[in-house]
């Protein structure tokens, strides 16, 4: 029966040649395959070693609304189940969210980043999320003539233009403003 094994493999900075691990030496007859930074050797035989098992990509920060202010609290509706949230033209909402992983902790992140809204309309707004220690704060004024109609922000705006490792999970956020 054959075996798999994985080696992980890095290029030599300074050469730019790639660095095999010794233990390579074992396999000079196996069928050998290759993917980015990684060895995979298929042979038969009794070594005792590692059985090959694909890595796992890591995933991404979720982004979870906690809790929602409102300078207008009787005026407004907040429903963090749907992802929705209902103001007057004139609020201002303050948002508190947390970065989470996959086992549902707090990760400790401490930076800013772009949010950015969009009307139904076509109008395009920006808000930043102000993280520290993986909590974060958001303060969306929606104050200025014209702010009423349906506002949404998504995993894919905030993700464009970013590298993969900066990216997060977010399950969408409209709000909903009106005329009052």
């Amino acid at each position: 029966m054959n075996k798999r094994v994985h080696f992980p493999i890095e290029t030599d900075p300074s050469s730019g040649l790639i660095a095999y691990p010794d233990e390579i030496q074992r396999f000079a007859n196996a069928d050998l395959a290759t993917m980015p930074g990684h060895l995979i050797v298929d042979y038969a035989g009794a070594l005792d070693l590692p059985v090959y098992v694909p890595p796992t990509q890591a995933s991404l920060p979720l982004l979870v609304i906690t809790k929602v202010i409102s300078d207008q609290p009787d005026k407004t509706l907040v429903n963090l189940d749907r992802h929705e949230i209902t103001c007057p033209q004139g609020a201002t909402l303050t948002l508190t969210a947390e970065l989470r992983g996959d086992d549902g902790q707090v990760l400790p992140y401490a930076d800013s980043f772009r949010l950015p809204i969009r009307q139904r309309g076509g109008r395009d707004g920006l808000l930043i999320g102000r993280a520290v220690n993986g909590k974060v704060t958001v303060v969306a004024p929606f104050t200025a003539p014209g702010d009423d109609g349906a506002w949404q922000c998504d995993a894919a705006g905030i993700n464009a233009g970013l590298p993969d490792d900066a990216r997060l999970r977010f399950a969408c956020l409209t709000v909903n403003v009106y005329r009052g």
